[in-house]
């Protein structure tokens, strides 16, 4: 072992010799420590002779040649006289530790000393490594500036020397924090902090920091895992990350050309992607990022509200540029922000903001109306769903872009209103799909709940059970032997579902009153307590007439086809006769009069028109225009469907009922809250449907409090109490 010690031994090239070797020797420490076993004290003296002859032989090799080959070393000299030094002396730990092994299992445990291995590296400790510490540091630390430089060094020698400091901890690492972590993380602050100084301080070098920091930090735990002790590696990324982001964080996102909005400006995706990935890993480093893309988004989206407002842009393509801008950003964070919780928020609240600003156009058939996104959004809605073009796969992908935008709109039961109405006309005028008005009301129920979509969801079941209604009416004529002289079908409306329309007063010629009172006789008969209400209004009729010029198939409402009846029976009508048959309110005559004279297709005329003027009034004659020509056998004449009430104002009466319903289910389960709180509770739980205003809330609690359904606290004025 002394031989193998003081390096001169070499491992036999047969394998079997070296292991017979071994076994020769640990046969030896074996009797060595089992010699006079039986008698007192024998063996414990023996194994004691041994320990302490070892530690000698350590120790006297140790002061006589180690130290003396690494003294009054520099430089990369002590470097290379450690590294060896320290190389042989690990394999004389091994060699040892394996052949005094049965001295480490029984003498020092029993005897409550150091093992062998901690033995012999206290000796190295103080023989060589106290002496040159915090030289060996120094060398160290200048080899990793060098390569930090761009010079190639010994990366096996570098991760044996620092394992040198990690060793003297005797298995803990405070030795090596203490002797050399601290001075390396130290160093290597000293060196970013220039550094980045330099980078940025160069021409051009903004646009370049990222992209260096980015190879830094990649170098330096490349660096750590190759040489460093794996402890070291969170702090020295840590102090990098600091030196070269933390430090520098909002120069870096504000700079004016190559900050975050100057990459968004440009597209540059990829340098977002690396700005993100950056600083998602210093602590805080998102948060000021997120601020800036929101204001951006924020920015873009009132830039297309100015689009809209002057009247550039109209509703559709102001949803679509709403639309685009939202998938703009979907790809950019889903690729390259990893659909990050804080971008997505910072989305959210910039279109929250320009989506609910109120628009004003200056030009175009809004011009000086107050509109808002939730009514762009519904008429949008409204022109895809009558858009027979569009393929399933494209509508369910308009669909889902349509519902994250509307998330964002604060009006949710404007939008409702709007939509209703809208839908309620493509449902019973226009030719639309089921499925399609049912897709995008199941992805609305999805996101607001059944109460939300209740409405919607019961016009299209209206729609459907009509369809049976009318097959079973036909078999009750059949049934009854009811003559049907004309196609006469009709559409029964749940008057919650569908929007109040407008209802007049029609005295319907014969043979459309005798059909109507035969539905209604059936009706009453299948159903128990429910009224019929003609609603006139929303009438179709298909009309046969012939004029000199040939036989017309007409598609008129049911006002126009009344009016046009009239005419079988006298060649030349008065319209306050025509009045006076129908029972229409006067200013409905003149609405339908004037369609079927002055519209797209002049059906009638007046008698001794001097066309200077187009109105219609009472003492007005008119007749059948034999003289109409029309290059279609089949037309239809304008119409317009009208419904009681502005949604707007509906809306406004609604909510007047939901904030007062909203107050009692809270005080009825608080039974005494403050003003402010009942106020933050009942914000809090409207929001998802609009956002109630303070004064609303106030005037609707005083209106409560006469009704007698809260009372103030006579202590203070302030507190509500709730009244059973």
């Amino acid at each position: 072992y002394q031989r193998r010690v003081h390096g001169g031994y070499k491992k036999p090239p047969d394998g079997n010799i070296w292991i017979k070797q071994n076994m020769e020797a640990y046969t030896c420490v074996y009797d060595l420590c089992t010699k006079n076993d039986g008698a007192k004290g024998g063996g414990s003296n023996s194994q004691q002779i041994l320990y302490g002859r070892a530690k000698n032989m350590i120790e006297k090799y140790l002061s006589d040649r180690v130290t003396k080959e690494v003294s009054d070393k520099k430089g990369e000299e002590l470097l290379s006289k450690v590294y060896t030094a320290w190389d042989h002396h690990q394999l004389v730990v091994r060699w040892g530790s394996f052949m005094f092994r049965y001295l480490d299992n029984y003498y020092t445990k029993q005897q409550n000393i150091d093992p062998l291995r901690i033995m012999m590296l206290q000796c190295f400790n103080s023989a060589v490594y106290e002496k040159i510490k915090r030289d060996l540091c120094d060398v160290l630390l200048n080899e990793v500036h060098k390569e930090r430089e761009g010079t190639e060094i010994n990366r096996t020698v570098m991760k044996e020397s620092i394992g040198l400091f990690v060793e003297m901890g005797m298995d803990q690492d405070h030795i090596y924090k203490a002797d050399f972590e601290v001075h390396f993380i130290a160093r290597t602050a000293d060196f970013y902090k220039r550094t980045a100084t330099r980078w940025l301080n160069e021409n051009g070098g903004n646009f370049t920091y990222l992209v260096r920091v980015e190879r830094s930090l990649n170098e330096e735990q490349m660096r750590a895992r190759n040489y460093l002790h794996s402890s070291s590696l969170v702090p020295v990324i840590t102090c990098v990350e600091s030196e070269l982001l933390t430090n520098y964080k909002m120069q870096i996102l504000d700079d004016t050309d190559a900050g975050t909005v100057a990459l968004l400006s440009n597209n540059k995706t990829e340098d977002l992607g690396r700005m993100y990935s950056l600083f998602k890993r210093i602590p805080q480093g998102l948060e000021p990022m997120a601020n800036i893309v929101r204001d951006y988004i924020k920015q873009e989206g009132k830039e297309i509200n100015k689009k809209f407002c002057a009247g550039d842009i109209d509703g559709n393509q102001y949803i679509d540029l709403c639309l685009e801008l939202h998938e703009k950003y979907s790809v950019l964070f889903k690729d390259f922000f990893e659909d990050n919780a804080i971008f997505l928020k910072s989305r959210k609240e910039a279109y929250e903001v320009f989506l609910n600003d109120t628009l004003q156009p200056t030009k175009g058939d809004s011009q000086g109306q107050k509109v808002t996104s939730s009514e762009l959004l519904s008429t949008y809605c409204d022109n895809l769903m009558k858009n027979e073009k569009i393929t399933p796969d494209q509508l369910e992908d308009k669909l889902d872009k349509i519902v994250c935008l509307f998330t964002y709109i604060s009006d949710k039961d404007l939008f409702q209103e709007f939509y209703r109405k809208q839908m309620s006309k493509r449902l019973l005028v226009s030719k639309t799909d089921n499925d399609n008005e049912r897709q995008l009301i199941s992805k609305l129920k999805m996101k607001m709940g059944a109460p939300y979509t209740s409405k919607l969801e019961g016009m299209i079941v209206d729609k459907n059970l009509s369809t049976d209604q009318q097959k079973a009416f036909m078999e009750y004529c059949q049934k009854r032997r009811l003559e049907m002289k004309i196609d006469f079908t009709t559409q029964v409306l749940t008057t919650g579902f569908w929007p109040a329309f407008k209802i007049d007063p029609l005295n319907a010629p014969e043979i459309l009153s005798t059909h109507m009172n035969m539905f209604k006789k059936y009706y009453d008969d299948s159903t128990q307590s429910r009224i019929l209400r003609w609603v006139h209004s929303l009438g179709l009729a298909t009309i046969n007439s012939r004029f000199k010029k040939g036989q017309k198939e007409i598609m008129a409402s049911t006002y126009q086809a009344c009016v046009l009846l009239l005419f079988n029976e006298k060649p030349e009508i008065m319209m306050a006769d025509m009045t006076r048959d129908l029972g229409l309110p006067v200013d409905e005559m003149k609405r339908t009069l004037h369609s079927l004279v002055y519209g797209k297709f002049p059906i009638l005329k007046k008698k001794d028109d001097d066309k200077k003027s187009k109105s219609c009034n009472d003492e007005d004659i008119f007749l059948v225009n034999d003289d109409f020509t029309c290059a279609q056998r089949k037309f239809k004449i304008p119409n317009v469907i009208k419904s009681v009430g502005d949604p707007v104002e509906k809306t406004d009466e609604n909510r007047r009922h939901v904030v007062e319903a909203c107050i009692v289910r809270i005080m009825k389960s608080r039974k005494e809250l403050s003003h402010l709180d009942l106020q933050t509770e009942c914000i809090r739980q409207l929001s998802n449907y609009f956002k109630p205003d303070p004064k609303m809330i106030k005037k609707r609690i005083e209106d409560l409090i006469q009704r007698q359904y809260l009372e103030r606290d006579e202590g203070d004025r302030n507190i509500y109490r709730y009244l059973a």
